[in-house]
């Protein structure tokens, strides 16, 4: 069992069950289950004697089908979750920086002394810049809600470094519960590569077909279809007519037969 919850950590959910919500966790709770039960189950089934090798490997294919529909619903479940969370706290973070009307001018004036700021090549303008959006709400906010380059930040990657500074500063719980729910998303992802892995693991394609294939079914009808007059050397005589059962009776001794 222990081997199992290792394998289920490195191969499946990674997160401590314990420190994530109820909702992803008894979803990972439920997937953990399903499958160590099924690798049990096909433990079981490998040490069988009264099935042929071909026959195990149907068997465990079938048993993972079984595996990969519950496990595949806690996916649905933990993905589905850390997005919803996840859009959630990042619109609650971001509000912060939403603009305050009233300060327009602020703003535009906070821009162009950065823009000056930066023209002027000063090594540690980017370290001060870093430091005002972290200390002072307005300068988040000017960087944050207008183009890069109005404030003389000309790469995205550095404006969305400076938001990032300021959303650690201003909406630090929010943040921390937004880059949380994207790891419990991204978890699903390594459930869903995970299920591929247990699948090759598994069970040999070819050897599951191969049984299946073999099949004989000893409760199918022993006649394939229904045996008509024709079959038996159908009586020649004039159409008589047409009886209560819905046949024509043949005084001649001739199989009775349906009407044409």
């Amino acid at each position: 069992m222990a081997r199992l919850e290792v394998g289920y950590r490195v191969n499946f959910f990674g997160m401590n069950i314990d420190e994530v919500d109820p909702v992803p966790g008894t979803a990972a709770t439920r997937a953990k289950y399903a499958i160590s039960e099924g690798i049990l189950r096909l433990e079981q089934l490998s040490k069988s004697t009264a099935i042929t090798t071909d026959a195990k490997h149907e068997g465990a294919k079938a048993l993972f089908q079984n595996i990969k529909k519950e496990v595949s619903k806690s996916i649905e479940s933990i993905r589905g979750f850390g997005n919803r969370e996840a859009d959630a706290a990042k619109k609650r973070a971001f509000a912060v920086l939403e603009p305050d009307p009233s300060k327009a001018q602020v703003y535009s004036e906070i821009r162009q002394y950065c823009r000056e700021q930066a023209a002027k090549g000063d090594p540690d303008w980017p370290m001060r810049l870093a430091e005002l959006c972290r200390t002072d709400l307005d300068t988040a906010r000017a960087i944050g809600t207008g183009p890069g380059y109005l404030a003389g930040v000309n790469s995205p990657e550095r404006r969305m470094n400076l938001v990032s500074t300021a959303l650690e500063a201003f909406a630090p719980d929010d943040l921390a519960h937004m880059q949380k729910s994207v790891a419990i998303a991204s978890e699903a992802d390594r459930m869903e590569a995970g299920l591929r892995k247990l699948e090759q693991a598994f069970f040999t394609a070819a050897l599951a077909d191969r049984s299946a294939a073999g099949h004989v079914d000893v409760n199918a009808p022993l006649f394939r279809r229904v045996l008509r007059d024709n079959h038996l050397g159908r009586c020649r005589q004039p159409p008589w007519p047409v009886g209560l059962n819905g046949r024509r009776a043949c005084p001649s001794g001739g199989q009775p037969h349906r009407p044409d």
